[in-house]
């Protein structure tokens, strides 16, 4: 499967995912597992999801590439918001 990547300073963002559609889907299907398993609200949820996203840029993303980062994963997160009911 072929990459593309937004350069943020050091740093590099997939558009396209390196990692297979299969592997992303196991990952998601155990995550949400533990929360539903815990009863886990939406509000709780996405403050653990939330706090995990913020452990895993400060654990492993350089100080000076973290704003610009952040910024890109905010405009990715918010395009993939469906703002329609269906």
């Amino acid at each position: 499967m072929q990459s593309f990547f937004i350069r943020v300073n050091e740093f590099t963002m997939p558009i396209i995912s390196k990692y297979s559609s299969q592997k992303i889907e196991d990952i998601l299907n155990e995550v949400l597992e533990v929360l539903h398993k815990n009863d886990v609200s939406v509000d709780l949820s996405l403050m653990i999801l939330g706090n995990s996203i913020t452990h895993i840029i400060n654990s492993n993303v350089p100080v000076g590439n973290r704003e610009q980062l952040s910024e890109k994963f905010i405009k990715a997160f918010s395009a993939s918001i469906n703002s329609k009911e269906q």
